[in-house]
């Protein structure tokens, strides 16, 4: 498994790199980051980037772009991320979809070459997170590097570059199988459904549950787990025999790290040229990644 060993060697790679990890190794990651890019334009927003409380939108962005001397005009920005509806309102009532936007608009006005973002996506709802994943997209294309940190895991993968989850001092990255090339037996069997339990533990129990009520599978940090109605739970099962069982109970391989329960699925989404999302119908509205390497075969199998 392919890793970086340290925080200066991933610092000074060149991929884009997502990150889970804790606060305190995000905020080490920032301080590498504004020491390898000091002679650089660089943007960063971090967690508790609220602005003045009484400023307007416009206002405080205007601001930063007087302060970063942008050739982006900050009326361009406003249009860009969708904020013409918030322009007039107080920096203290947005809400925290807004807020993210506003944040990253405000990334935009440096026309940066280097970006660090804390949790890009975590606040968002589905139409902000389209407009930020473009724009991410776009700027990587365009030779901005991106150092994202502390979001899940299943929000890195979401966008281009390489996901790693943080242990021990390392940075493990996640396959991310884009071109789909490997031995798995892609075709589908009918339609039985077999009756079957799938098993989870917590301290004291073993649980066993209907493959109907399991929302996704998602492998972390070398382990697997079960999520249902939200909670999630682990499972003594790996991946590859979770998919062996539940491919004729309707689940799908929509990813290297996840395995997600179609019946589940509200929408199919391309943000990117890259990047595809699916977006679940449970009360978190919850996103998946799914990999541009398993997105012909899902639409194949399903005839969407």
């Amino acid at each position: 498994m392919a890793e970086f060993a340290s925080i200066d060697e991933l610092v000074a790679d060149d991929r884009n790199v997502h990150v889970e990890c804790s606060r305190e190794t995000s905020a080490a990651l920032l301080a590498a980051v504004r020491a390898r890019y000091r002679t650089q334009r660089c943007a960063f927003v971090v967690e508790t980037d609220r602005g003045f409380e009484r400023d307007s939108v416009a206002a405080h962005l205007r601001f930063y772009g007087s302060i970063a001397r942008s050739s982006v005009h900050h009326e361009d920005a406003i249009a860009h991320f969708n904020l013409r509806g918030v322009a007039k309102r107080k920096m203290g009532s947005l809400s925290p979809s807004a807020l993210a936007l506003v944040n990253l608009a405000r990334a935009s006005l440096f026309e940066p070459e280097a970006c660090f973002l804390e949790r890009p996506l975590s606040d968002l709802d589905a139409e902000g997170r389209a407009i930020a994943l473009s724009w991410i997209a776009e700027h990587m294309e365009q030779g901005c590097r991106f150092i994202t940190t502390v979001e899940p895991l299943r929000e890195a993968l979401l966008m281009p570059g390489v996901a790693c989850w943080h242990e021990e001092g390392r940075f493990i990255m996640v396959d991310q199988d884009d071109d789909g090339d490997d031995d798995r037996e892609s075709a589908y069997e009918g339609d039985e459904v077999r009756v079957l339990k799938i098993p989870a533990r917590t301290e004291t129990t073993t649980l066993l549950f209907d493959p109907r009520d399991i929302d996704f599978a998602e492998s972390m940090n070398k382990a697997t787990y079960l999520v249902v109605r939200g909670e999630r739970y682990q499972t003594p099962r790996t991946m590859d025999e979770l998919e062996a069982e539940l491919s004729r109970a309707g689940f799908f391989r929509c990813h290297r790290a996840f395995l997600v329960n179609v019946q589940k699925v509200a929408k199919v989404e391309r943000y990117t040229r890259n990047s595809f999302n699916l977006t679940l119908n449970d009360a978190a509205r919850t996103s998946i990644p799914l990999a541009k390497g398993r997105a012909e075969e899902m639409r194949e199998r399903y005839r969407w």
